[in-house]
């Protein structure tokens, strides 16, 4: 019996092998597996021994019943257990049999089981004749991942989210999630920015989804059941997208997801878009000549008069309207940022006193400035009438599409930004990543212990307590340094569930107005510890980093622009609504960066820019505003906006015949 000692070993180490990752079960009636590992042998290898064949033993079809029938699926493809080689005759034909009817099976549940273990590697029979008889069987261990005392709670959670992603993917439409978008866009919807993530992740995923064959997208289907996505069409935000799907009038529909999430004294203040009003605005806009003012694009350098910008270079001079020539600016090497020292001032002396004397100008994008990007659009037809509230044609566009910094993140899922010590853990994975800080004292916050007696406050626990996100992040925070023990506070990282192939995180520790970064860019095992940093807290010197990851500014690539580094400045305006002889609205101030490119389809017009001529209107052009985007383009006037209604500052050098300074400019 070598021969099945060895392909015992070899169905052994490939059940280990795919036990790794998840398993589902195939079939729905697990004694015919036993059954069809019988007939598998050809005629004659398994013989009859009392009175039954050799290999129709109990500790084998124990094993062969429990997970012989499981599978996993590995990119896009299911592998079974079966799938073996170097088993020798008789067994390599049964392995090829059983991995073939496995295969052939559909999968009808994700594997747990309560028991540790199926089949016995051997064990001994007393014959009557006195000798001993060894027998060799299949047998496997059930690993952590698997094993559960709550099986039919966990299998029945697994396969319902299959089921409800599965009807979400098969029944809701595409233009229904468009529609939802368009709602949410154009803030038609009540709380509906809430839910915009939800339907752009589920979006995505029904995209994938379609594109699939039918037999692909049963797999999908199991492989995606644990994804935030997966229960959509179960949300209020998914009811809503059902309603639309079916065919319900929009007004009905958004009324009922209304009624589920608003206050009961809600009362939407202008009715949805219909057909009706859209032809009375479009009738408007041909009275008053605008048809043609509806098609937006990039502004470009040429487009704006140098009286109209507060500083400009040289080289972008020459290409303005109205410029002059002058001497062409030497480029600027780009240093890598740690730490500047800067004199504080004010916008209005920024502009006044320092920034005439100014030959050339250089800033600091900051990660955390990310929805500070901005864009200048203009119309592509110069005669096409007055839009905007303003007596010029140009507008503005902040950006919706950059990512979001760790501190933004840390702010939607609910966490706090704001103490004398922050510290924030971000990933990209659906690993259950947990931050833990180990006090003075023996006081240990984690998610466990989510208070300690000094002040700390572990208020967002991703992918575990607080459920899985799209963007994970734990956030620990000390509101007031004066509450603290002095000593020595451990941070660090545990991997409490390893559940992808997700690799790193970074970790952001802000404290007396600085921000340091971390990054670790390798794998973090299941249940291992990687220490972060050591912060010694005493009341005379504040806090120290006694030992750390390494610190890094962690440039990103944002539009073209290199974050946490200095990049040129082109030039410098406020926004079109306070050009000339203009003062509507809010002031901006726009630091027009080189080579800043935005990417994306950026929205034109918008409600708050129009004309009051267009007043009644404003429904419909939430909606045409976000349909009539400038088309992408690698000339354009973009950079970073600030607005005086904001309190914000920007870390700008200034060179000069007189002058060679470091400013931080506040709003």
């Amino acid at each position: 019996m070598s021969e099945f000692t060895d392909f015992s070993k070899l169905i052994h180490d490939r059940y280990n092998e795919l036990s790794k990752s998840e398993l589902f079960v195939v079939g729905n009636d697990n004694k015919v597996f036993s059954e069809e590992y019988l007939k598998a042998f050809p005629e004659g290898t398994d013989p009859i021994f009392k009175t039954a064949t050799e290999h129709d033993c109990t500790c084998c079809k124990n094993f062969i019943r429990n997970l012989g029938n499981l599978v996993t699926i590995t990119n896009g493809k299911v592998q079974s257990i079966w799938r073996v080689t170097g088993a020798k005759y008789p067994y390599d034909v049964v392995a090829k049999h059983m991995d073939e009817f496995v295969l052939s099976q559909p999968i009808t549940s994700v594997f747990r089981s309560q028991e540790a273990k199926y089949g016995n590697e051997q064990n001994l029979q007393h014959l009557p004749d006195g000798n001993v008889r060894k027998w060799n069987h299949f047998q496997g261990l059930v690993k952590p991942l698997h094993f559960t005392k709550e099986v039919g709670t966990v299998v029945g959670a697994f396969n319902t989210g299959a089921q409800v992603l599965k009807r979400g993917l098969d029944e809701l439409t595409k233009d229904a999630l468009d529609t939802v978008l368009d709602l949410i866009n154009s803030k038609a919807l009540y709380r509906g920015e809430e839910h915009r993530a939800a339907v752009i992740g589920f979006h995505a995923a029904f995209t994938e989804y379609h594109k699939l064959t039918d037999a692909d997208k049963e797999l999908y289907i199991w492989s995606n059941a644990t994804k935030p996505f997966s229960r959509f069409r179960n949300t209020v935000i998914g009811t809503l997208v059902q309603d639309l799907s079916e065919g319900k009038d929009i007004e009905y529909a958004v009324k009922s997801f209304e009624t589920k999430v608003a206050p009961m004294n809600y009362k939407r203040p202008t009715a949805l878009i219909t057909q009706g009003m859209i032809k009375t605005a479009l009738a408007t806009l041909t009275e008053l000549g605008l048809e043609s003012a509806l098609e937006r694009r990039f502004a470009k350098i040429s487009d704006v008069s140098v009286n109209n910008v507060l500083w400009v270079n040289n080289t972008a001079k020459k290409q303005m309207k109205g410029g002059i020539e002058g001497l062409l600016l030497e480029s600027l090497a780009k240093p890598a940022i740690k730490e500047v020292k800067a004199e504080d001032i004010g916008i209005d002396d920024f502009l006044s006193k320092i920034l005439p004397e100014a030959t050339s100008l250089e800033m600091i994008a900051r990660n955390s400035q990310m929805s500070n990007f901005m864009s200048l659009t203009a119309p592509v037809h110069e005669d096409s009438g007055k839009l905007f509230k303003w007596d010029n044609d140009f507008a503005w566009s902040y950006s919706g599409n950059v990512a979001d910094s760790i501190k933004d993140r840390v702010k939607q899922a609910g966490g706090s930004v704001v103490g004398d010590l922050c510290c924030r853990l971000a990933w990209d994975y659906t690993d259950d990543l947990d931050f833990h800080m180990e006090e003075p004292g023996g006081s240990h916050i984690y998610y466990a212990s989510r208070r300690s007696p000094n002040g700390g406050n572990l208020d967002v626990d991703a992918n575990g307590q607080d459920g899985i996100r799209e963007n994970p992040v734990e956030n620990i925070f000390y509101k007031d340094k004066n509450g603290m023990r002095e000593g020595v506070y451990h941070l660090y990282v545990n991997n409490w569930n390893r559940r992808s192939v997700g690799v790193g995180f970074e970790v952001e520790i802000e404290f007396a107005g600085k921000t340091l970064h971390m990054v670790y860019d390798k794998v973090v095992g299941e249940d291992k510890n990687v220490s972060v940093a050591k912060i010694m807290y005493s009341k005379k010197d504040g806090f120290t980093i006694v030992e750390s990851l390494p610190t890094s500014t962690s440039s990103k690539k944002v539009w073209g622009v290199s974050t946490e580094t200095w990049t040129p400045v082109e030039t410098v305006l406020l926004s079109p609504n306070y050009w000339d002889e203009n003062k509507v609205g809010n002031k901006h101030y726009f630091f027009v960066v080189k080579d800043c490119v935005n990417p994306e389809p950026t929205r034109g017009i918008y409600n708050e820019f129009l004309s009051s001529a267009l007043d009644p209107h404003r429904k419909v052009f939430e909606l045409i505003g976000a349909r009539t985007k400038c088309i992408e383009s690698d000339e354009q006037l973009s950079g970073l906006g600030f607005s005086s209604t904001r309190s914000d500052n920007v870390t700008v050098k200034v060179t000069g015949t007189k002058l060679n300074k470091i400013f931080n400019v506040n709003f």
